[in-house]
């Protein structure tokens, strides 16, 4: 598949921001040319836990994480800065 989005620093690490969704681009972490931009970017999507669930401790506090899983594009063929 291939995605259009600007690419954000998110929880997990890089993403691309969609117009209604968030994909997490992890295999471009270290690239900082494209931070900012936006791309178009070549993998597979695929839907994965990459973000662990909230933990709630004896006192009480909550953790930062997120329940459920994120989008992923893996694979990564092709990414252009457009």
């Amino acid at each position: 598949v291939t995605l259009h989005g600007l690419v954000v620093n998110c929880k997990a690490g890089p993403c691309l921001k969609l117009k209604n969704d968030i994909v997490y681009i992890p295999e471009l972490e270290n690239n900082e040319e494209i931070m900012g931009k936006t791309i178009s970017a070549t993998g597979t999507l695929l839907e994965k836990k990459i973000i662990p669930d909230p933990q709630i401790d004896e006192s009480g506090a909550i953790s930062t994480g997120a329940y459920g899983s994120q989008l992923v594009l893996e694979n990564i063929s092709e990414v252009k800065i457009l």
